[in-house]
């Protein structure tokens, strides 16, 4: 029958506990210092939500333009895709005062924003008239805040040349 291996135990002195503690202690303190949870050498970099604010669109009047009254946008920042309005119940949102402003969340550590907008209108006789920013907007992080920054989206079809500018969008970043 084989029998268990003989265990042994390490003796610490008293004054060898202390300065393993101590060894502990100096470690983390040199750490945290390093890594500026203290706040000495340098303090963590401070993460900003930034959102981004359809505050309204203004249609242009003009008769080689399709009639609208309803408008979806479409804002693209960095690559990602913001569809407005965001109502469960509705596509379309009504034009004019009293339109609902709302705002979606960017993403964090940006050095700036690129934006771009599309649109797309609703008219009475069932078409959907498609509109577009031609350039992209470049916000850098040192010019947010800021409100009522416009594009002017140029309607766009199979046989115009889209040179026509249909709607403005207003938009804040904050």
């Amino acid at each position: 029958m084989a029998t268990p291996p003989d265990v042994h135990t390490a003796k610490v002195t008293r004054s060898g506990a202390l300065w393993a503690a101590a060894i502990t202690a100096i470690g983390g303190f040199a750490t945290a210092v390093a890594t500026g949870a203290f706040g000495i050498i340098g303090k963590p970099e401070r993460t900003v939500q930034h959102w981004i604010r359809i505050e309204g669109v203004e249609l242009v009047n003009d008769a080689a333009l399709p009639s609208i009254d309803r408008v979806r946008l479409v804002a693209q920042v960095n690559g990602v895709s913001y569809g407005y309005p965001t109502s469960v119940n509705s596509i379309w949102a009504p034009v004019g005062q009293g339109m609902i402003a709302e705002r979606y969340p960017l993403p964090i550590g940006a050095r700036s924003y690129r934006v771009k907008f599309f649109g797309f209108g609703y008219a009475g006789d069932g078409r959907i008239p498609r509109y577009e920013y031609r350039g992209v907007a470049e916000h850098p992080l040192r010019q947010v805040p800021f409100h009522g920054a416009t594009q002017a989206l140029q309607f766009t079809s199979s046989t115009s040349s889209g040179l026509a500018v249909g709607m403005r969008v207003r938009y804040a970043i904050e």
